[in-house]
């Protein structure tokens, strides 16, 4: 597959597109022709943190207390739109990694099922917010327990080349379905789609800080997210 234009992207990070601090860009290598198709910013250690402190702020806000019925709301609007651009993104797919046009559209239908399975989980989240846990009769005269569900906190997400789309969507939705803020940084091998993802995000309006995304190399942006005493899983 061949791109009519050129395709490049920017980092997103609270809401906004930006370029990296360092400035560099790495090519996007098309694997059936081997031809650079696009390009996307080489983020690094700088880019990470403002990233995680964005996260941070945004998840000390009201994103983290809000309900569960409110986070479904857009993860049903995000997977609307993922079946609306299905073609656009698995074309995208197949010339960032390969895969044949196919299972590319599989992979594309497979992350709006997901979003709406863990739009139905958020839902549920509410029901079961504060919900008494038997603690046995002998305890019961004595004592109550109730359950209380809460957010983690910033989550990391560090996804490999081989199902871009479909390994980002099963850490972002349910992150987003929990109240979770997040740092995701997709393989610099295929990352356009997760890119476009962030793109979907802002159109539905999730709120800035929520998802943000971060392309570069591993030893660099991997590890200065990964070994982050702020991201709490």
């Amino acid at each position: 597959m061949q791109a009519t234009q050129p395709v490049h992207r920017d980092l997103y990070i609270d809401g906004k597109w930006t370029q990296s601090k360092k400035g560099s860009r790495l090519d996007v290598i098309c694997p059936t022709t081997e031809e650079v198709v696009g390009s996307i910013p080489e983020g690094t250690a700088p880019d990470v943190e403002e990233a995680i402190s964005a996260a941070v702020r945004t998840f000390q806000g009201p994103w983290s207390k809000s309900r569960g019925s409110e986070r479904a709301r857009f993860l049903r609007a995000i997977a609307q739109q993922m079946r609306a651009r299905r073609d656009e993104l698995a074309a995208l797919e197949t010339l960032d990694m390969g895969k044949p046009i196919c299972e590319a559209v599989l992979d594309i239908d497979d992350g709006a099922n997901i979003f709406d399975f863990y739009a139905d989980l958020a839902e549920k989240l509410d029901s079961k917010q504060w919900s008494s846990v038997d603690i046995g009769p002998e305890n019961a005269q004595d004592f109550s327990t109730n359950m209380r569900y809460e957010p983690l906190g910033v989550v990391a997400m560090i996804t490999p080349w081989n199902y871009p789309i479909v390994q980002a969507v099963w850490k972002v939705a349910p992150a987003i379905a929990a109240g979770c803020t997040m740092v995701l940084k997709p393989s610099e091998l295929a990352s356009l789609t997760c890119l476009e993802l962030a793109g979907i995000a802002q159109e539905v309006g999730l709120p800035p800080g929520v998802l943000n995304i971060v392309t570069g190399l591993g030893h660099d942006a991997g590890a200065a997210l990964s070994s982050s005493p702020r991201v709490a899983k």
